[in-house]
């Protein structure tokens, strides 16, 4: 026979599980995870064999990742990788941290075949805990530009009966409307919205206003030299509120130029955003770290308050259960 007091224990033992487990399933749902693409530092030429990585981050344990790699093998051509097989423009990735970890990396070597910007993007991706749960299906992409390592050159021989002369010229290219010949962008595009103020090569902050049903914005640079490096950060998935990506142009000599545009997408029943958030070189981005942090408190906030409820509703549940249980005990002695 189950005694009064063993009856109470397991009923607050199940009640008191049952209020531990909303929180925890909370944070599970939560959990994200992100993806960054590293492309070589400096320009590739044609036959150049080079190393692209991707580094995969979650705010738990990583337990596995699966994932598509698209690249355009027009352009590139795959070689090798530890972690990922296939070819013709597609690879299938498949691997896991070698210790417990919330960040893994994974290194893709390719060959430049021919002048021009071969894309590299991730697609299909799931990270998953090692509990198989799924942590995120997070976007990544960048551009890689090949440039020809041959030089155009020409050759004027001249024989007399008594010297042999050698001349040689090389051809070189001649900036444009003032417009740099190397190491800045001479043309910059978005799929979606426009770019605030007009693109020139020497200005160097945009921004773009999107509704609220835009959630995805591709972002599209030329370089003024097939031999400048382009490298983009930044996803093109598009929260609420702003979305900071950077260009940055690399030329032979090294010179860097970096572009940013901040998306800005409008809260929900905003048919879009009518103000423009300009910024002046050399602004603080750190507005867009704060925000994050921001919404991460009041997360917190609605967690613990949420738990506070469920608690006192639990004890309230636990003092009706006794007050019943005392109330059946006291009739069934009055009956006897």
């Amino acid at each position: 026979m189950i005694t009064k007091t063993k009856l109470v224990k397991r009923i607050f033992s199940s009640l008191l599980t049952a209020a531990l487990a909303v929180p925890m399933t909370a944070l599970t749902a939560h959990a994200t995870g992100e993806a960054f693409f590293y492309p070589p530092k400096n320009p590739v030429m044609t036959d150049q064999q080079f190393e692209v990585s991707v580094t995969f981050s979650a705010d738990s344990e990583i337990g596995s990742v699966q994932a598509n790699i698209a690249y355009d093998d027009s352009v590139i051509e795959f070689v090798s990788s530890d972690n990922a097989s296939g070819g013709g423009g597609v690879l299938t990735v498949n691997g896991f941290p070698d210790t417990p970890s919330s960040e893994v990396d994974f290194s893709f070597t390719f060959k430049g075949l021919s002048a021009g910007n071969a894309n590299i993007s991730l697609q299909s991706c799931q990270i998953y805990s090692p509990d198989s749960e799924l942590i995120g299906s997070p976007t990544a992409y960048c551009v890689i530009t090949v440039g020809s390592d041959k030089v155009e050159t020409k050759t004027e021989t001249e024989t007399t009966t008594t010297t042999e002369k050698t001349t040689t010229t090389t051809t070189k290219t001649a900036p444009s409307n003032g417009i740099p010949d190397k190491g800045v962008l001479t043309a910059l595009t978005v799929d979606n919205g426009e770019l605030s103020p007009a693109f020139a090569y020497n200005v160097y902050n945009y921004t773009v206003n999107v509704d609220n049903s835009v959630t995805n914005v591709e972002i599209e640079g030329t370089t003024a030299s097939p031999s400048d490096y382009i490298w983009y950060t930044g996803t093109s998935e598009c929260q609420v509120g702003e979305n900071v990506r950077t260009i940055t142009v690399t030329d032979v000599d090294g010179n860097t130029a970096t572009y940013t545009v901040t998306i800005i997408r409008a809260a929900g029943g905003d048919e879009q955003q009518t103000q423009t958030a300009q910024k002046k070189d050399g602004s603080d981005t750190s507005s867009a770290v704060s925000k994050n942090a921001n919404v991460m408190d009041q997360y917190k906030k609605m967690l613990n308050t949420a738990l506070a409820i469920v608690l006192i509703v639990l004890v309230i549940a636990l003092v009706v259960i006794i007050i019943w249980i005392r109330g059946k005990i006291k009739g069934g002695k009055k009956d006897k």
